[in-house]
């Protein structure tokens, strides 16, 4: 095999900042909601169950919408799906900032958020997979470090922002991440011809991507609860509002750390990718059934388990996924991340609900437990990837 030159390296490089950078912009208001959760609640007046509908239309937007954007991206090509997503995000952020002055539009506007996610998430699939990155584990690791990396910010812009400038500044704060994804998609993003990837097709079998987004969605699922209500679970067990979003931030640090860790091993590794994803989040469901135990410092050394553990698996999930579906990864993406929206898109409405109904231990205890499940699913279906 030929050594990537120096202006190639420099190249791959900048294209995978690009979709670390687009990630998280996209991704950024369906964290930032939990992690704004209480600001929002106390102006719009709403309870816990009911404001899981704010984080659950972002993803059942995103779910709705997933299996078409994997078929779009793979008839226009990645970097006009990049550019139209990001500019959609600046607009609707903009709009949640100086408009959305009752619930009702802040939940329409989140669900277009949803949508631009699930759109941005298969373009960014199919953009790394056809760039033929000598190390496309590690780029994916990378990539997949922005969806924590978002909620490490939107948990940084409770004491920073929300708790001084109020909730609004932090969608603003959504408006600059995008436009500098916008500017580097522009930049770093090839036009390249879409003809191969109009008549590509998926080489895994419909029942392997089809159990993938049933393990999936079990693992989203308790991702979602885990991200939507650290903050205020946090709160709940001793810790002040500006301590408990640092946690979320910090909790996040971890995921990210464990997913870099993992990432610079992948491309390199003997076993299976959807072995290890297993593992990994059995390990991350100890930290999520520790958090029903309360208290403040159990609940920190939970958090930290859990988001560090817990939020590897979709390295090699990806890993899995893309490797096998090469220029095709777009469509079959696009089905399996409809589990992963699935899943959180249940989760912070069904967690809310249990938060009203029995408090945050037992809801601790189904999110933790649904983490089990996903990891028993995933590592059964493990031969197929």
């Amino acid at each position: 095999m030929t050594a990537p030159t120096p202006t190639q390296t420099s190249t791959d490089q900048r294209l995978v900042a690009t979709m670390v950078v687009a990630t998280v912009a996209c991704v950024y208001p369906g964290f930032l909601v939990g992690a704004v959760s209480i600001q929002v609640s106390d102006e719009f007046g709403v309870t816990a169950g009911r404001y899981g509908w704010a984080m659950s239309s972002y993803f059942l937007a995103a779910t709705a919408t997933s299996i078409l954007g994997g078929r779009l991206v793979q008839r226009i090509g990645p970097r006009h799906q990049l550019s139209g997503c990001l500019i959609l995000t600046i607009v609707t952020q903009s709009l949640i900032a100086t408009m959305a002055r009752s619930f009702l539009a802040m939940v329409v506007l989140l669900a277009v958020c949803g949508v631009v996610n699930a759109l941005n998430q298969t373009a960014v699939n199919l953009a790394l997979t056809t760039a033929r990155l000598p190390r496309l584990g590690l780029a994916i690791a990378l990539k997949q470090s922005g969806m924590p990396s978002a909620a490490m910010v939107s948990g940084a812009t409770v004491p920073l922002l929300a708790l001084t400038l109020g909730w609004r500044s932090t969608f603003v704060l959504g408006v600059v991440l995008a436009s500098v994804a916008l500017v580097l998609v522009q930049l770093f993003v090839g036009r390249g011809s879409v003809e191969t990837l109009r008549s590509a097709r998926p080489s895994s079998s419909r029942r392997a991507l089809g159990w993938s987004l049933v393990g999936g969605s079990f693992l989203a699922f308790a991702a979602g609860g885990l991200t939507s209500w650290t903050v205020a679970s946090g709160v709940e067990a001793g810790l002040s509002e500006g301590v408990a979003g640092w946690m979320l931030s910090l909790g996040a640090a971890f995921g990210i750390g464990w997913r870099l860790f993992w990432g610079v091993r992948t491309d390199t590794m003997v076993a299976q990718p959807y072995s290890m994803a297993a593992g990994l989040a059995a390990l991350g469901s100890i930290g999520t059934l520790g958090l029903a135990a309360g208290g403040a410092g159990v609940h920190v050394a939970s958090t930290l388990l859990a988001f560090g553990a817990g939020w590897a698996w979709p390295v090699f999930t990806n890993f899995g996924i893309m490797r096998a579906n090469g220029d095709a990864a777009g469509a079959a993406s696009g089905v399996t991340q409809m589990g992963i929206y699935l899943g959180v898109f249940a989760g912070p409405l069904t967690t809310g609900w249990m938060i009203d109904e029995y408090g945050f231990g037992a809801m601790w205890l189904l999110v933790g437990t649904c983490m089990l499940v996903g990891a028993a699913l995933t590592f059964w279906i493990r031969d197929e990837f």
